[in-house]
Order: C-alpha cells, then sequence, then structure tokens
C-alpha cells in the first residue's frame, strides 16, 4: 500500500458514507415518485438510484483501488459520488420529470445535494488546505447551479427561492469546509510543534541519562579508586617487601605479611561499604509491603524464630518519607526482637485503612520495661521520633510473656502537612544517629 493513502479513521467515514447513500438514495427515489406520480419501471429506477452508491461501497471497500490510487484515493472517491449525484439528478430532470413539474424538483434536487455537498467538503477538509476545500466547494455549488438553471423560470414565483438556495448554499458548503480546514491545519500545526516539542524532550532526557550516566561511573570510579586501589597497592608493596626479606630477616616479613593481612581485610571492608552504598534501597527495589517481607524472613531465618506475616497484597503507593519511616521502625523493632526478647515467634503486621496506616510488630519473648531498657532506648526514642515527624504515634506494650511495638501513622495529615511544606525531606538527625548507632 503506498504511503498515506488515507487515513484509517477517515476511511472508515467514507465507507460508512457509501453505505448509507446506498441506503437513502433509493428512499428519496421513492419519496419523490410517490409526491409527484412519476411512474418509472422498477429495473430502470434500481439502476439509476443505486448504480452510483454501489460503485461508491466497492471503491472504499476493496483496498485495491487505495494501493492503485495512492494520494489520489480520496479526491477520486469524492469525485466519484459528486460527479454520480449531478448525473442522477440531470437524467431524472430531463427523462423522467413532466416538463411541467421540473423546476421544482429541480429545486428538491439543490437542496439535497446541498447535503451531499457539504459532507464532500468535510472529508477534503480533513486532508486539504483551506483554499482547495474553498475552490472545490464554490466549484461543486455553482455547477449544480448551472445545471437546474436551464429549468428554472427566471419571471417564475420559485425563482427567489432558486436564487436564495444557490447564495445559502455557495456559504454554507464553502463556509463550514474552509472553516473546518483552517481548524485541522492548526491543529496539525499544533499536533507537529507537540510532536517536536516531546522529541526534543526525549533528546534533552537521554543526554541528561547519558550525563547521569557518566557522573554514576565517575564516581564508581573513585569508590573504587579510594578503596580497591588504594588497599591493593598498599599489599602489593607490602607482599613485595615480604618476598625480599623473607631469606634475610623472617621476622621482620612476618611482621609485613600480618600488615598486609590487616590492610586487606580494611580494604575488603572499605569496598563492601562502597559497594553496598552503590545498591539501591530495597524499597526502591521491591516497595514497602515487599521490603518488609524481605527484611522480616531475612531477620527471622537468621535468629531461627517462626514468623507470622500479615502484609496487604494490594498497597497503595505512599509517599517515599513514609514508607522509609515505617520500614526503619520495622527494621528496628525486629533487630531488639533478635537482641533482647529471647523468644521464638515474631508477628508482622501491615494494614491501611482509609487514611490510618498501622505496622504492628509483636513478639513472644520475655519482655522488658520500657523506661528501663538501657541501651534499647536509643532505639526506641529514634522509633518515636520517627514517628511524631510523620504525625504518628508509637506504642509498645510489654509484659512477661512478650513484647508488641504498633505504629501508627496519620496519612491525610502528612498530605496536608507536606503540601504545605512542613514535613522536611531528609530525616531528623537525631533519628537518624539513632538507627545508625543500633544498625552499626
Amino acid at each position: 500500500m503506498k504511503r498515506n493513502a488515507i487515513e484509517p479513521a477517515l476511511l472508515q467515514f467514507l465507507q460508512l458514507y457509501a453505505l448509507l447513500l446506498l441506503l437513502v438514495q433509493p428512499l428519496f427515489r421513492l419519496l419523490l415518485a410517490a409526491r409527484f406520480g412519476i411512474e418509472v419501471p422498477l429495473d430502470q429506477s434500481l439502476v439509476l438510484t443505486t448504480l452510483m452508491p454501489i460503485a461508491a461501497v466497492v471503491y472504499t471497500h476493496f483496498p485495491w483501488w487505495q494501493q492503485l490510487l495512492g494520494r489520489r484515493f480520496l479526491p477520486v472517491g469524492l469525485l466519484l459520488i459528486a460527479g454520480g449525484a449531478l448525473a442522477e439528478k440531470a437524467i431524472t430532470l430531463q427523462w423522467f420529470i413532466p416538463p411541467e413539474r421540473r423546476e421544482l424538483v429541480a429545486l428538491l434536487f439543490m437542496l439535497r445535494l446541498w447535503i451531499v455537498f457539504q459532507v464532500l467538503l468535510l472529508f477534503l477538509a480533513w486532508r486539504y488546505d483551506m483554499l482547495r476545500v474553498t475552490l472545490a466547494g464554490m466549484v461543486l455549488t455553482l455547477l449544480d447551479a448551472a445545471m437546474s438553471f436551464p429549468f428554472i423560470t427566471v419571471s417564475g414565483p420559485l425563482y427567489p427561492l432558486y436564487v436564495v438556495i444557490v447564495g445559502a448554499r455557495l456559504m454554507s458548503v464553502t463556509g463550514v469546509g474552509a472553516g473546518l480546514a483552517w481548524l485541522l491545519a492548526r491543529q496539525r500545526e499544533r499536533q507537529q510543534a507537540l510532536a517536536k516539542a516531546h522529541r526534543q524532550l526525549a533528546h534533552y532526557a537521554a543526554t541528561v541519562e547519558q550525563l547521569a550516566v557518566s557522573h554514576e561511573r565517575n564516581r564508581m570510579a573513585r569508590e573504587l579508586h579510594d578503596t580497591l586501589a588504594h588497599a591493593l597497592s598498599g599489599v602489593t608493596v607490602q607482599l613485595e617487601a615480604v618476598d625480599a626479606l623473607w631469606e634475610s630477616d623472617r621476622a621482620k616479613a612476618r611482621a609485613l605479611l600480618a600488615q598486609a593481612l590487616q590492610g586487606t581485610r580494611g580494604g575488603l571492608a572499605e569496598a563492601r561499604h562502597a559497594l553496598q552504598s552503590l545498591r539501591a534501597s530495597p524499597l526502591e527495589d521491591l516497595g514497602l509491603a515487599l521490603a518488609l517481607r524481605r527484611l522480616a524472613e531475612s531477620v527471622t531465618t537468621r535468629a531461627g524464630l517462626q514468623l507470622d506475616l500479615a502484609l496487604p497484597r494490594n498497597l497503595e503507593a505512599l509517599p517515599p518519607p513514609v514508607e522509609q519511616c515505617v520500614y526503619r521502625v520495622a527494621q528496628e523493632a525486629l533487630t531488639n526482637v533478635v537482641r533482647h526478647a529471647r523468644g521464638s515467634r515474631v508477628r508482622v503486621a501491615l494494614a491501611r485503612d482509609g487514611d490510618q496506616l498501622a505496622l504492628t510488630i509483636a513478639d513472644d519473648g520475655r519482655g522488658f520495661d520500657p523506661a528501663g531498657a538501657g541501651s534499647a532506648r536509643l532505639g526506641i526514642k529514634g522509633m518515636r521520633e520517627r514517628a511524631e515527624m510523620f504525625g504518628g504515634t508509637l506504642a509498645i506494650e510489654s509484659t512477661p510473656h512478650g513484647t508488641t511495638v504498633r505504629l501508627s501513622l496519620d496519612l491525610s495529615h502528612y498530605l496536608v502537612e507536606n503540601s504545605r511544606g512542613g514535613w522536611p525531606g531528609p530525616e531528623p538527625r537525631s533519628a537518624a544517629l539513632h538507627m545508625e548507632r543500633n544498625e552499626l
């Protein structure tokens, strides 16, 4: 198929219009015959009223014509419809209408062709510019007016109506068609401008992404240089010294070897720290629900605890600071369970009811006194500060048979405060320090 033969939507409308012509045109013929008592043989009537619509249906529904004509497919189809309508009018007036009734029937055909020409101009406006649409409208309407003029009596009572129809039809067909062509041209210009802006934005985004990748590569290079490169360089120098002193001074060589091992361990720790900082956080990778599942399963597996999980399957996305708060509180609470509870089972539950979000972590351990919990008080204080930072509460219930930590957050309160700029982006320094102390 040739490129840009016709838009699919325009082709569908054209096919529908051809089918409507096939149905409506015989009805118009029957009404005309019944009103004026015109007797036309059935075979001639069918040929006259259905030949052009059938040709239009065949033309619009078979792709072969589009492949053959390409961009000329639309104008040729519209000429076929318009030419068929004008030919039918001329044949009907000349052969089948009595002379005394031709004037009125000619006006009726002008009114009918008014609709036909209006629709054809709308099709043209879809594809062509305003000037071409205006010229096509003027040619069709004036040609039909010229074909009707021989049947109109200048001194007759219908002549003023003929003049009105010609003038009104000329303004309507050409005006509406030209206006639609102008509007569609403006729309295409806006679409082209939007497409150009989209391409530029995509180019800018690709450029920014390349710059970000380049900066990240440079950062990774610096991290590796400051960790692995320095460590390996120092170890290499020490091992060379060990090799040189091994035969002559084994005691000093062993001391250097011990230093090399210590440097290797330090470099390995720094490399692991650098790699850990390069990894995305579990929240970024998995989302809150899956990150909590992964955290709980990892902690309980290492500690040999039985895990009871109650997490929602479909949790609506939350603001990243809220997710970070919930995750860190869960992390600290599970850490305390492993360190202090000495239980056998832990339950982790997360639930959302409207704007209320609740995290519950319960164990069956020995319990503790929150007021005199010693080193654990720093972690509890950090959890409370996180909850208060987001307008929530942290409740701790502890008995000799277990402890329950419950975090409650009002998301509507957070969203209102966040829209006012009331919530800071970074974590509070004190809460972050408390968490870091307990995670080290």
